[in-house]
């Protein structure tokens, strides 16, 4: 009988286990699958005596910054610094068209900027890891390829710039709330509005959004040649994408840059 009493003693114990590491299992998978990835994979080589990276990237109508410092004692010749993203907020969740874009300055040892790289691209794992290569490659419209160093010039005693996203919703007029991102040298400001409610009281079909940039970015002044973005994030902007990105290079100091954002 004591025999019998021990097998369900351990028939129970094993059950009582296994459905334990399935729960456990199960919630890491539900956890796994609020969120995803964008992975920035940077080539070092084309970066004379790095020191210092301030990487950001932007998807899904969000932002996030990280620091890498001791750059040149990195053995290998590449970093991977990994952005990890909800997949689902107040504006959008994301989805295989949505675009992003990530940048990585190369900062000297009192973090000003020698050079950057930048990338726009699609979400291709809205479940899952998506790559994006930094620093390597030719130049090309989604792409600066190696490092670009960035001349100083416009007027010193200039204190911002300006920078307009234009957002046209000829297409779009069901559209309520939606969010508007703008970032130049590392800086990140947003927005957000009931574009609804505006195109109602407007006789356009064009959304302006008027953003001021401190010149003195946490990485030295703002410089003509340094890239800007604006993304635009809505669900009702699908499709084709609920995130939509454009970049241009910063021309003007003194007064104002336009850019459309779809």
């Amino acid at each position: 009988m004591n025999v019998h009493l021990d097998n369900k003693i351990l028939v129970s114990s094993f059950l009582f286990i296994s459905l334990n590491i399935l729960v456990i299992l199960s919630s890491n998978y539900a956890i796994a699958a609020e969120n995803f990835t964008i992975v920035a994979n940077i080539d070092l080589t084309t970066i004379p005596n790095p020191e210092k990276l301030k990487v950001i990237a932007f998807a899904n109508g969000e932002s996030a910054v990280k620091y890498v410092e001791n750059v040149n004692d990195v053995k290998s010749k590449s970093i991977s610094i990994p952005f990890t993203f909800e997949k689902t907020n107040d504006f959008v969740t994301v989805g295989g068209n949505d675009e992003y874009f990530v940048c990585a300055y190369a900062l000297n040892a009192t973090n000003v900027m020698k050079s950057y790289s930048c990338i726009e691209g699609n979400i291709e794992q809205p479940d899952g890891k998506n790559i994006a290569n930094i620093g390597s490659g030719p130049k090309a419209t989604l792409s600066t390829g190696s490092f670009q160093a960035v001349e100083l010039g416009g007027k010193p005693d200039t204190k911002n710039v300006k920078i307009n996203i234009l957002v046209p919703l000829s297409d779009r007029k069901n559209v309520e709330n939606i969010k508007v991102v703008a970032m130049d040298k590392g800086e990140f400001k947003s927005k957000s509005v009931n574009a609804g409610e505006l195109l109602r009281n407007s006789t356009g079909n064009t959304i302006k959004f008027a953003f001021d940039f401190d010149r003195e970015s946490g990485i030295g002044q703002i410089q003509q040649g340094d890239m800007y973005f604006a993304c635009v994030s809505a669900n009702e902007l699908n499709p084709p994408e609920g995130t939509e990105c454009e970049h241009k290079l910063t021309k003007i100091i003194s007064r104002e840059n336009n850019l459309f954002a779809r």
